[in-house]
């Protein structure tokens, strides 16, 4: 009898398995949807659209891609998080997903519980800047004046969670200044403010600073990366500068509701790694601001656990009251 049984559980689940493998090998039979939490025409959308125009060359289907702002990326993740989990519904995810937690005690979703990570994109590389109207030329010269005037300076965000308001804050407490945290709804509201003065610091990645940086506006005074970039190649890192903790580049990168198939997952990712080593892909990244960078499923599970805990951190460090 004991031996009929595990005969049985034995077929089931390899019938199971088969089940999964037709699954996996069927997908995708329909169109599938990107959701992105921010609003369209955004550094993110731009990503997922490349992205997506590979993948569905690939697969000959159909991906559409739809932007879904409000509330700091969680309209989006919630109802993402309680999409059928199929794996025709994505989320692009950045900065926003990993410092949720900390930042929200109302939160009805978990980066780590309700998603699985099918796989980062590219680096993003910000760069520390100030307007050509404040006399610094070094990150050294900005703490000096901080230091000097304490509570005179300030630095822009585009919101509450971004990287350029959590990498900012994990900067100031390195650096032992006061600068206050002037927070706006986005870059195109805030980069004129900067470049006029107004604002005496910020990061900004490459796009939103290149025409700034060419109008001889705003000054880059450091690289926020793990090395120096193609597109400021002069401009030293935030390391090379005393301040190896603060280079806190921001990453895009892909998941799907909890649950999905892990064949499915594996054959969504197969097909974005495809698209990451496409000399296209990467070539149109690139002038978009953001550097091709692989890290598919359970490296990118560790990258995201471990952001978690290091924007929970700063959060408690810098004494950002949640939301």
């Amino acid at each position: 009898m004991l031996r009929r049984i595990s005969l049985i559980a034995g077929a089931c689940m390899a019938l199971l398995a088969m089940a999964g493998t037709v699954r996996a090998q069927d997908f995708p039979n329909r169109p599938i949807r990107i959701v992105i939490p921010y609003a369209p025409g955004s550094v993110a959308d731009v990503f997922a659209r490349i992205m997506a125009q590979d993948m569905q060359e690939q697969w000959k289907g159909t991906i559409v891609v739809e932007a879904k702002s409000g509330a700091n990326g969680s309209i989006a993740a919630e109802e993402v998080a309680r999409a059928a989990p199929d794996g025709y519904t994505w989320l692009l995810v950045t900065t926003f997903f990993t410092a949720s937690p900390a930042l929200n005690t109302q939160l009805r979703w978990d980066p780590v519980r309700d998603f699985v990570p099918v796989g980062q994109i590219c680096l993003a590389p910000n760069f520390f800047i100030v307007p050509t109207s404040l006399p610094v030329k070094t990150v050294a010269d900005y703490v000096a004046l901080a230091k000097a005037k304490p509570g005179t300076l300030n630095y822009s965000h585009p919101g509450k969670g971004s990287t350029g308001h959590l990498g900012f804050e994990l900067f100031k407490r390195l650096a032992g200044i006061d600068v206050t945290a002037i927070g706006y709804r986005g870059y195109p509201q805030m980069v004129p403010d900067i470049a006029s003065g107004l604002i005496t610091s910020s990061f900004l990645s490459a796009n939103q600073a290149l025409a700034q940086v060419q109008s001889g506006s705003i000054r880059i005074i450091g690289t926020i990366s793990d090395g120096r970039s193609k597109y400021f190649p002069d401009v030293p890192t935030m390391a090379e500068q005393g301040f190896a903790e603060a280079q806190v580049t921001p990453w895009f990168g892909f998941v799907v509701p909890a649950g999905t198939p892990q064949p499915v997952v594996e054959r969504i990712s197969a097909a974005l790694e495809t698209a990451l080593a496409s000399a296209e892909v990467r070539k149109k990244l690139d002038v978009a601001g953001c550097d091709a960078r692989s890290a598919p499923l359970r490296q990118f599970a560790d990258i995201i656990k471990a952001d978690v805990a290091l924007w929970a951190r700063v959060v408690k460090e810098a004494g950002i009251p949640p939301d």
